[in-house]
């Protein structure tokens, strides 16, 4: 009812709350109540259905829900069952796939199973055996370790021979210590790494034994190392080693070598410092014992004032080209020293390569790529190894679970089979190339004997330095420049032949006259040792005549014609197996030996009985050695033509343009000048055929800066250069080899030479002797050659331009055969000469401009100007032996004299030689000259001596020439022949022997060794009237001083030669003397002059000391052996001051007469003393006449009668004629030292002897009196 009635009133616009609201609250209130009525009626109409209908549907509900549920649990049993069904199914699947999983990892470990068991499969045996080896290895470490260890620390300077000795010393020494090692201890094999070793060879490093070692050495010890390098192997490999690393190669002399090392240093690049000498510069020193501190953070070292941050990579390499230097401990302890001398197989093994490179270059290339191949597979095959240990080490639990590791084993077998492979098919290769290699073999062999034959002749003199560089030049142009062949054997033959003479002609080119025979000599034994054509032994015996030690009495010779000497040397070649029955065989054919002893030419002659085919050709001339020395030098020669050819003994005549052709401008020519050579004509002339400009400068004190500034400017320009007389300027020599060493081949201008002149001088740079072209200069040999050489500089307006021009041809031709005679007389030794006298051209070019002058200016010839100018000043200035002043001045009488004007003047005896007769032009006077006898025609009359200076000439010749081979003999080598003494047993059998003969105390020396001198002078005492008291003491002190260095040092040797004391340089020399049968030096320095070999001075010396006990036993002797004073001139004196006493005169006023006894006296004389004990040189004593005669052919020296010594007053002397004032002298070198008491030490006195001729053919003759003889 209410809904209807304001239905009316609801759509009206003021029918709003909000409007009535402002009327009426309370019709605001009837107005929201309408409203909400009318509402709620809308409301109440529509939702009553919806309710009903909800509620029944809420009724469906219900009934549907509990439906539903029922499915629900109905679902949810179903639902339960699938899910147990699923993880039954997971479950299962799951087992499955596991179970998959173990089949497919089974499967796969199989697999790799295989893979283990076959890769490591092939390394079962080899790794078993390295197990074995290592077990052992272990075992021995300490002892290898030891002995490796004092090898790298002591013995890297000695070479391999001893190296040898100590690894077989120390292995005993372990073994009797009980010390476990090696039974052949190697340090390759205890330090050595092969794949490292490989790398080295491939650098350069030779590959024998010595070389390896010494790298080794290098590289494990802890100092820098010092190498003896003189052939410069170890430079080179250095260099090529470190090339990758920016090795700097600087050398000592450089101007700025400590700034380049310091830089080296900060940067950590290798230093190699070349041609260091026996010291090295301080500023090294911390460098050296490797100083490094730590300032500011970093790692420092100082040099010099610099203070320069180290890094450690840096490297110091030391060489020397020196070939045995000596260095002081402050420079051996701060370096290795190792020895790097080329070895005869290291060099072999160099030059077979270099031979097959030339020859089979195919071949060698083939090798040397096999070669690193080879090394690579191996390093390789190191690397894969290593890796594989690697992981097998480092796998954890099971390894066949590490497939990393099974793939790499896998890929390391494939790789290692490859190799396996490959090496297998390289050995094959390279077996093919050593068989070829081993067919060539013999030349290189042979090449490597040469070097060493070449380079021991620096031994002879310090000129004589061949590089190895320059060898291996002439060795590849003998297979540039031979016949080829293509038969290898036939090739090989022709290669030796032609290398052989290619170097003799090389060689000698080089060497003095003197020892060209030497080289031949040297290269033939060197030969026939290699081809055991000889024996050591019987080579040692030619050289020295020692054979051995005797242990019986020496039998007697069996006749008197036999020389002491030549027995001697008999009974000593009869010590060694070959010789055993030579002296028994002297006794069966006496006769027959005799005929050998005086033929002219002994070396033709059959020997006796079976000797002739008992002995080879080679003992024949050590027999002839013994019996005729003196012809000993053309058998020799002969001998070198038998083995080798004609052509080594006929040297190749000097040819200047061809030693110009092998040199570049970088290389120096050296003219090494003998006594009146001087090439400065020869270089001119040189000079002005090639047209180049030609600057010469003579080297002396100040002259190093000009030469300096001559060279630099000659190099760019193009001129030659000559520095005369580099031995005078020593001081500079460093400078020199510094400027040659900055030569290059880019700089230097094609035309550029720098020549040098020196005489020979140690003080000579080693590098250039060894990369010059040296050309050895002497003056002509034989009166022809010399006389034709002064002619041929002169012109004919020089006789034209004289006043007398016949006489100045007459006097000059006389002037130039003199010059010719005094320089050719020095061959005959001290007959010649006492003193071997460099007279030169200038002193014969002064005389020639005196002559003239004096010809043109005085109307007559004033022949005593002449003589004194020539004699006295020109010549004579030069002659410092009064004797041999004398010498000068007889044989100048010859020809400065009126006779020697005259047609019919003879210059000799013989008459062969004399001036042109007439007025001869220059042509006509050479012509004439060439007619001179040649120089092996010339006969000692022509020098004024007897025909056995001949002999006398030989037979030094013969020992100039052993003792020069005795210094190209290997020290120490052993004997190895069966029967032969080893050296140790020889010195230890020489020194027992000796101290045996020179007791402490006998009954013989009842004063002892040495001499009790308080107890002699009990029974001499010093007496006023008896000097001889005074005399006799002073000698016992003097040999006293002998006879303890002698026996210390026998006492030592034998010691030293047992290793119970280090072997001393004194010691060694001693030995190095006793081997060769010479008194050592030592004994010399403390003893009477003496040349006698060792035993017969040991055996003159005891002879002496029992002179000495005799005296003192039975008083003075009534003739006194003159020769068996210490101090001659005190005897001498003694006898003076005796006379004086008893005739009350002053010793200054007496002076010595002398008479010679053919009787032997049984009292003492009454004033002055009878002597004997002296012998003659050139000349002999007439027993009949009592004077003195000429020589007896093939007798050099005679005994002297007994001569009494009369003390006289010097105003009652007077020289009777044919008197000739003989010389005496101690030994028959007869050159002398002035000693500090103001006598000379050969020079005795002069003894007045009578004769039948003139003085000065005596004098001529070189006759003097000796108190010893040199047998």
């Amino acid at each position: 009812q209410i809904t209807p009635a304001s239905r009316g009133s609801l759509p009206l616009p003021d029918f709003q709350p909000s409007v009535i609201e402002k009327q009426s609250k309370a019709a605001t209130g009837l107005c929201k109540w309408v409203r909400a009525m009318e509402q709620y009626d809308k409301v109440a109409k529509e939702a009553e259905p919806k309710r009903l209908a909800l509620k029944e549907a809420e009724e469906d509900l219900a009934i549907k829900k509990a439906e539903l549920q029922e499915k629900r649990d109905a679902l949810k049993m179903v639902l339960d069952k699938i899910h147990d069904l699923e993880t039954k199914f997971k479950a299962a699947n799951d087992e499955k796939v596991r179970i998959a999983n173990e089949v497919d990892m089974c499967e796969k470990k199989l697999v790799r199973a295989g893979k283990l068991i076959s890769g490591l499969g092939g390394e079962k045996t080899r790794w078993t055996e390295n197990v074995k080896t290592l077990g052992e290895e272990y075992h021995n470490v300490t002892g290898d370790v030891l002995v490796s260890s004092a090898i790298v620390a002591y013995l890297g300077v000695f070479d391999k021979s001893y190296r040898d000795v100590y690894i077989e010393d120390a292995m005993q020494a372990m073994k009797e210590k009980e010390i476990p090692g090696s039974s052949d201890v190697s340090l390759e094999k205890v330090l050595g790494n092969p794949v490292q070793i490989r790398d080295w060879n491939l650098a350069g490093l030779p590959r024998d034994s010595l070389s390896t070692d010494n790298a080794i050495v290098m590289s494990r010890s802890r100092r820098w190392s010092l190498m003896i390098d003189p052939q410069g192997q170890a430079n080179k490999w250095i260099r090529n080693m470190e090339k990758d690393n920016g090795i700097g190669v600087f050398k000592l002399s450089q101007s700025d070598f400590v700034r380049n090392i310091e830089a080296c240093v900060q940067a950590g690049r290798p230093v190699l410092l070349e041609n260091v000498g026996e010291t090295i510069d301080s500023v090294l020193e911390p460098l050296l014992t490797k100083a490094v501190y730590k300032s500011g953070g970093s790692m420092v070292i100082n040099i010099g004032d610099s203070q320069v941050e180290y890094d450690d990579n840096f490297k110091l390499y030391l060489t020397t080209k020196l070939p045995n230097p000596h260095y002081a401990p402050e420079v051996s302890t701060k370096v290795v020293l190792i020895n790097f001398t080329i070895t005869p197989v290291g060099l072999t093994d160099q030059l077979l390569g270099i031979t097959v490179e030339v020859e089979k270059n195919e071949y060698e290339q083939e090798r040397q790529r096999l070669l690193i191949q080879n090394a690579g597979f191996k390093k390789q095959l190191a690397e894969i190894e290593d890796k594989i240990l690697k992981m097998l080490s480092e796998a954890g639990g099971d390894i066949l679970e590490d497939e990393e590791l099974i793939n790499t084993l896998s890929a390391s077998k494939v790789t290692s089979n490859e190799i396996g492979v490959a090496l297998e098919s390289a050995e094959e290769t390279e077996k093919t190339i050593n068989e070829l290699r081993e067919k060539y073999t013999p030349y290189p062999k042979h090449g490597s004997l040469l070097f060493f034959c070449v380079a021991e002749m620096r031994n002879i003199e310090p000129m004589y330095q061949y590089s190895l560089d320059w060898f291996i030049k002439l060795f590849i142009d003998a297979m540039n420049n031979s016949e080829p062949n293509p038969k290898v054997d036939e090739r090989v033959d022709i290669l030796i032949d032609y290398f052989t003479f290619s170097l003799y002609r090389n060689v000698c080119r080089s060497l003095f006259e003197k020892d060209k025979v030497l080289y031949s000599f040297l290269v033939c034994s060197r030969l026939m040792l290699a081809e055991d054509k000889i024996s050591q032994t019987d080579l040692r015996f030619l050289l020295s005549g020692v054979g051995g030690v005797s242990q019986d009495k020496p039998m007697e010779k069996p006749a008197d014609w036999i020389p002491d000497r030549c027995w001697a040397e008999v009974v000593q070649a009869s010590l060694l197996p070959a010789f055993a029955q030579l002296p028994s065989d002297f006794f069966r054919h006496m006769l027959e030996w005799k005929a050998i002893y005086d033929s002219n030419d002994p070396a033709s002659m059959e020997m006796p009985g079976d000797c002739e085919s008992k002995y080879s050709a080679f003992q024949k001339i050590c027999i002839l050695r013994c019996l005729r020395p003196d012809k000993v030098v053309p058998v020799v020669q002969q001998l070198v033509i038998t083995e080798m050819d004609k052509r080594y003994v006929e040297p190749p005549p000097f040819d200047l343009k061809l030693s110009y052709d092998d040199s570049t401008p970088i290389s120096p020519l050296i003219f090494v000048l003998s006594p009146g050579a001087d090439p400065n004509a020869a270089l001119i002339a040189f000079a002005d055929s090639f047209g180049v400009q030609l600057e010469s400068l003579s080297l002396g004190q100040g002259q190093g800066p000009i030469a300096q500034r001559m060279i630099e400017d000659a190099i760019d320009r193009g001129t030659w250069v000559v520095l005369q007389n580099c031995h005078l300027a020593p001081s500079w020599m460093p400078a020199l080899e510094a400027t040659v060493e900055t030569f290059s081949m880019e700089r230097a201008h094609p035309q550029f030479r720098l020549w040098l002149t020196s005489y020979p001088s140690d003080k000579f740079p080693v590098s250039i002797l060894q990369n010059g072209q040296k050309m050895t200069l002497q003056a002509p040999r034989g009166i022809r050659a010399n006389m034709m050489n002064t002619y041929i500089n002169l012109e004919e307006a020089y006789f034209e331009s004289c006043a007398k021009p016949r006489e100045l041809r007459k006097l000059h031709f006389g002037l130039a055969f003199f010059h010719a005679l005094v320089q050719e007389r020095r061959k005959f030794g001290p007959l010649g000469f006492n003193i071997p006298y460099e007279f030169t051209e200038s002193d014969l070019k002064i005389c020639q401009t005196q002559v003239k002058m004096f010809l043109d200016e005085y109307a007559t010839i004033p022949w005593e100007a002449l003589r004194y100018t020539a004699g006295e000043t020109n010549y004579g200035g030069r002659v410092t032996e009064a004797n041999d002043r004398r010498t000068t001045a007889m044989m100048l009488m010859d020809y400065y004299n009126p006779k020697t004007v005259d047609d019919s003047y003879k210059y000799s005896e013989s008459g062969r030689y004399f001036a042109p007769p007439g007025n001869p032009k220059l042509a006509e006077t050479m012509e004439f000259i060439g007619k001179f006898p040649m120089p092996e025609e010339e006969q000692p009359e022509v020098f004024g001596l007897h025909e056995n200076a001949n002999i006398t000439s030989a037979r030094n010749q013969t020992y100039s020439l052993f003792e020069a081979m005795l210094l190209l003999m290997p020290k120490g080598s052993s004997a190895k022949e069966e029967g032969a003494q080893t050296p140790e047993q020889l010195l230890e059998q020489l020194s027992q022997n000796m101290q045996a003969n020179m007791p402490a105390h006998s009954d013989f020396f009842r004063f002892g060794l040495p001499f009790k001198v308080d107890e002699v002078q009990e029974l001499y005492p010093t007496d006023y009237n008896e000097s001889m008291n005074t005399v006799l003491t002073q000698e016992l002190l003097r040999f006293n001083r002998v006879v303890v260095v002698l026996r210390n040092t026998l006492q030592q040797l034998e010691l030293a030669v047992k290793g119970l004391i280090v072997m001393s340089n004194d010691l060694e020399q001693v030995a190095n003397a006793f081997l060769i049968g010479q008194v050592p030096a030592l004994w010399l320095k403390a003893s009477y002059p003496s040349l006698k070999p060792l035993a017969s001075y040991f055996e003159d010396f005891v002879k002496r000391l029992s002179f000495l006990q005799k005296w003192i036993d039975e008083g003075p002797p009534p003739v006194f052996w003159l020769s068996g004073f210490y101090f001659t001139q005190s005897f001498l004196t003694g006898i003076l001051q005796n006379y004086a006493r008893k005739h009350k005169v002053a010793i200054d006023t007496l002076r010595w007469d002398f008479m010679v006894r053919l009787d032997h006296p049984t009292e003492k004389a009454d004033d002055g003393a009878f002597v004997e004990g002296l012998f003659i040189d050139g000349a002999a004593w007439d027993h009949g006449m009592n004077l003195l005669c000429e020589q007896r052919p093939k007798v050099l020296f005679e005994v002297m009668p007994i001569i009494q010594l009369l003390p006289i007053l010097t105003t009652e002397f007077a020289l009777k004629p044919g008197d000739y004032p003989s010389p005496l002298y101690k030994t028959s070198a007869r050159r002398g030292t002035l000693s500090t008491t103001g006598h000379s030490t050969n020079f005795v006195m002069q003894i007045i002897l009578p004769t039948n001729r003139q003085e000065a053919h005596w004098v001529k003759r070189g006759v003097a009196l000796l108190t010893m003889l040199d047998d």
